[in-house]
């Protein structure tokens, strides 16, 4: 009990297993995953807090019940809730030695900042972390003499391509900015300017990346039915179809595999595991197929287009 409360070495702790300590917090990492996608926000903050009480200095657990107190005010303006996430996220930012953590902490913090119109202390906060051109990825693409440069080039072309896709589709989505009829012929411009950015770096056969272009093309078809643009976002949802199957089929059989541009082909589509997660409790087309029951298809439910759709997707929902 020492041992995990304190989250130390044990060596000296009576013989204490460490490595039935780490096998245990691995398993409630897992656990928090697959509950962030399909567990409720009490159920994720229960059993956050639970194991927390149980390893008190365990960083990414504490920061993990921070995000979902934080996304609870959000629900229920419960600002006892706002506090603890608050005082959860200072505490890993002043003491938690896991950069990947303290960052994730400190954008927790900048969200609760402004949300709550703390505009100073969201600006403070920001300052904390580093510029991106001093970022690891940055660092390494450079070369450090290992005889890894390329990998390391290709590693940073996939993260500033993934960055500036998923920056597009937030500058479409940005809350405070415009979102009226005048503007979703721009959204949708921008929308395909980052469907043919992913084209250009990974090719056809992109693997994980087809999620991204799945969910742009949902998006284009929002803005295409509320324009009235029928056809238009019929072949959208098309378009929408084909990447989530074959993003569901390449999860399914491409770990382990190297994808095939010239800009990525060092690069492998990992094992899920430490480094990498997917949050797979449902399948993609299981996330589309929920979108299409959305009213804004009622007027093209009925076409054989429609159905078409529907029906590919069933195949690969669950």
């Amino acid at each position: 009990m020492l041992a995990d409360f304190f989250s130390v070495s044990t060596d000296e702790l009576l013989g204490y297993k460490l490595s039935e300590r780490e096998e245990e917090i691995e398993a409630i990492k897992r656990e928090m995953e697959r509950l962030s996608e399909v567990g409720t926000l009490e159920e994720r903050i229960s059993y956050a807090r639970n194991a927390l009480s149980r390893y008190p200095f365990e960083w990414k657990i504490k920061e993990n019940l921070a995000c979902c107190l934080f996304y609870s005010w959000l629900d229920t303006r419960n600002d006892s809730f706002l506090t603890e996430a608050e005082a959860l996220c200072k505490s890993i930012i002043e003491e938690c030695k896991d950069e990947d953590t303290r960052c994730r902490a400190i954008d927790t913090l900048i969200s609760i900042y402004r949300e709550t119109k703390r505009t100073d202390k969201a600006l403070e906060t920001v300052n904390l972390l580093v510029p991106m051109k001093y970022c690891r990825e940055f660092a390494k693409s450079s070369g450090i003499g290992d005889g890894n440069t390329e990998v390391y080039i290709q590693d940073e072309i996939d993260k500033l391509t993934d960055c500036l896709g998923t920056a597009i589709t937030n500058y479409v989505l940005a809350e405070d900015l415009p979102n009226d009829a005048s503007t979703w012929d721009r959204k949708i411009g921008m929308l395909q300017i980052s469907n043919e950015l992913y084209r250009m770096i990974y090719g056809e056969d992109m693997m994980f990346y087809h999620v991204r272009l799945s969910g742009n093309y949902w998006l284009i078809s929002t803005f295409q039915m509320s324009s009235g643009k029928e056809e238009e976002a019929l072949n959208s949802l098309e378009s929408m179809c084909h990447h989530a199957v074959e993003y569901d089929k390449s999860y399914r059989r491409n770990h382990g595999k190297n994808y095939s541009s010239v800009f990525t082909d060092k690069l492998i589509y990992p094992e899920p595991g430490k480094e990498f997660h997917e949050l797979k409790e449902h399948t993609e087309c299981y996330d589309k197929l929920e979108r299409l029951q959305n009213k804004r298809y009622d007027s093209i439910r009925g076409s054989e287009r429609f159905i078409a759709v529907v029906n590919s997707l069933k195949e690969y929902a669950k």
